[in-house]
């Protein structure tokens, strides 16, 4: 505190000023000194001040910040950029070394009091206390969101993050079983509860029942994560279990959950009867129970029930009011959807060919009804994923996803498989603002899909916040410990971030089709060079760089081979198939590096948006290439450094003093 700050009025407790460092807000003055001296804000500005500063070290969302400010939404992410722009220059600091005002990646913005002021209490009763302040929506981890729960849920997490993943990590690598107990009993004490949400039996002899049965769990897990304080595993996660004749004591165990949700739904008619059973897998007992037998007309306000039902059993609350269904939606129609959505095995993420059976569902559920946003959205997530498929026609494929998503936001815009589809199409074009606000929206819609969770960290990923993406990863392992996919994610991760070992046993966890190419290079960056010329020589013949990656494994082990390897790799950029771009990442590996034809390919392979070997750009493999002019230039084009200037720097990088950046 400093003897210079003017005398300020006696204010009322909740008005006191906040003084630390030689800065003063004049809570009830309703401005800012520094020095001694009043720094000129405009309302807005000091508006946005007063609420990150009312609670330090809380994280708000840019949104939450919009609405709580302006009012509503409607306004540009510049406005909002314009005064952190502003408060920083008044506070006396900047975006490269902030000391009180942070940007979280891909998230929002937070208020750090020093740690003399915060320990002294400076805050005063609007500290990270207030148990009653808004939730921000779910986002990427801790250092890029937190998840829809209570501030005090927040707190914990805060402490408990890296305790929690050590303790998964160990689960996936040894079952769950040995190993020790690396937080001790305490931690465990301390731990949330998991609920495991079992596939709903269908009962009946409707052969679209069990359809309906899984988008009603679907759905039911959906509300149930918006509980503070309650994680709920995946139903991906859980679907597995749906036939298991296993005690739920062992399913449980298996899921890492503390309790089961189990039950039936049938309907007769325009009767819909669901029972529902609540188990606490350590003691095996009922904690709650319950038949419904009510009008198939209130499947809505069924569901919430249910979630407010289970949240008090638990003793927990839903911590944020779930999204209302759209005005005058037809039950009728909305089941139909749920099981057009689950027409296919694995729903709208089944990969194969099998998944038609979904789209083509929704397709005829859109003839009829063309004005249904739920199945616009749906059909927008099922053609997006077919596009990511090596099958001829993909860019058709996508453009149609494209199309299919913006109708169902013109419709509803709260839609979050279509936001998710769009949040694709901005990180291709680069739109990095859009891409993040898109994406952070989609989630927080939908914070128990596990697949836009996963796609959010890849965009992380893109934008080089590369730490961030893989503390998303993490928490949605804990919520779906075998997704293959999200194993493939996390090992991609580590190797980004030169952690090859690690990524080696995510790798061998996922989908063995899938991983091959990045199982390939992982053994590369490994220097196990004869592991990876096994796993060239049993790539499909028609893919393009099976032959460069053979020889490039060979040269490997015998440098001798090397002039060999660029001819294969200039044949294989010269098959081109199904959208692919003229860039053999088996250039990665030449010992005598292009850097512009480098930077150029994975340019045009984020572009593309079918790969991810453009992270190789953050590798510490990669640190000559980052010095390279070609790498600036980059920055530039794609429009990185800027949005890292606005959005904070990655840890990786910081600004050069210009308008580039030195990732070193």
């Amino acid at each position: 505190m400093t003897s210079a700050v003017p005398p300020i009025d006696p204010a009322p407790p909740d008005l006191a000023p906040l003084a630390f460092d030689a800065i003063v807000i004049d809570r009830g003055g309703r401005r800012l000194l520094r020095d001694g001296e009043v720094q000129a804000l405009e309302p807005k500005a000091y508006a946005v001040l007063a609420l990150l500063a009312g609670a330090p070290g809380r994280v708000y969302a840019r949104d939450e910040i919009l609405d709580a400010v302006w009012g509503h939404r409607h306004v540009t992410p510049g406005v909002l950029n314009r005064v952190m722009t502003l408060l920083r220059h008044a506070l006396g600091e900047d975006a490269a070394s902030p000391r009180y005002l942070h940007t979280v990646h891909g998230y929002g913005y937070r208020f750090d009091l020093p740690p003399a002021a915060a320990s002294a209490g400076g805050a005063g009763p609007e500290s990270v206390g207030d148990t009653n302040a808004p939730i921000p929506p779910r986002g990427a981890g801790d250092a890029v969101a937190m998840p829809p729960r209570t501030r005090t849920r927040a707190i914990l997490l805060t402490g408990l993050a890296a305790l929690l993943t050590i303790a998964a990590l160990a689960w996936w690598r040894y079952g769950g079983e040995g190993g020790g107990d690396p937080g001790g009993a305490g931690a465990r004490s301390e731990a949330p509860p998991v609920l495991a949400v079992l596939p709903l039996r269908a009962l009946g002899d409707d052969p679209r029942s069990q359809d309906f049965a899984d988008g009603l769990s679907e759905e039911l897990i959906g509300l149930l994560a918006r509980i503070d304080g309650l994680r709920v595993t995946s139903h991906t996660s859980s679907v597995q279990f749906r036939d298991a004749k296993l005690p739920l004591a062992e399913i449980a165990r298996r899921l890492r959950a503390t309790h089961v949700l189990e039950g039936s739904v049938r309907q007769d008619g325009e009767r819909l009867r669901i029972s529902l059973r609540l188990v606490e897998a350590a003691s095996d007992r009922t904690l709650w129970t319950q038949d419904l037998d009510r009008e198939f007309r209130d499947i809505f306000a069924i569901q919430r029930n249910i979630a407010y039902a289970i949240g008090n059993a638990m003793q927990r609350q839903l911590g944020e009011k779930p999204p209302a269904p759209p005005a005058n939606e037809d039950p009728a129609l909305y089941q139909r959807y749920l099981i057009a959505r689950n027409a296919s095995s694995g729903g709208l993420r089944n990969t194969n060919s099998s998944g038609l059976a979904s789209e083509n569902a929704l397709r005829a559920l859109l003839r009829e009804h063309p004005d249904y946003a739920r199945a616009w959205g749906a059909l927008a997530a099922r053609l997006w994923l077919r596009s990511l498929a090596k099958e001829p026609g993909r860019d058709a494929v996508r453009a149609e996803a494209d199309r299919a998503a913006a109708t169902a936001l013109k419709l509803d815009p709260q839609q979050p498989d279509a936001l998710g589809v769009q949040a694709n199409r901005a990180c291709r074009e680069q739109q990095w603002q859009q891409c993040l606000r898109l994406s952070e929206r989609s989630i927080a819609l939908t914070p128990s899909d596990t697949s836009w969770r996963g796609a959010h960290a890849q965009r992380l990923a893109t934008m080089g916040y590369v730490d961030q993406a893989l503390r998303e990863i993490d928490d949605t392992l804990l919520i779906a410990p075998y997704d293959p996919m999200l194993h493939f994610w996390r090992g991609r991760l580590l190797d980004t971030l030169g952690r090859h070992d690690e990524a080696q046993s995510h790798l061998a966890m996922a989908d063995p089709v899938q991983a091959k190419t990045a199982r390939y290079f992982n053994a590369a960056w490994r220097r196990d060079y004869a592991t990876a010329a096994r796993i060239a020589q049993t790539l499909p013949s028609d893919m393009p760089w099976r032959n460069s990656e053979i020889a490039a494994a060979a040269a490997l082990q015998d440098p001798s081979r090397w002039p060999a390897v660029l001819p294969a790799i200039e044949i294989s950029e010269r098959s081109l198939s199904y959208g692919q771009v003229d860039y053999d990442f088996t250039r990665l590996l030449l010992p005598v590096r292009d850097y512009r034809r480098d930077i150029a390919g994975l340019d045009a392979v984020q572009r593309a948006g079918y790969a991810s070997y453009h992270w190789v750009l953050w590798q510490p493999e990669s640190r000559a290439l980052r010095r390279d002019p070609a790498f600036q230039a980059y920055l530039r084009d794609s429009g990185l450094a800027a949005f890292w200037r606005e959005q904070g720097w990655p840890p990786l990088c910081r600004s050069d003093g210009g308008d580039g950046a030195v990732c070193d």
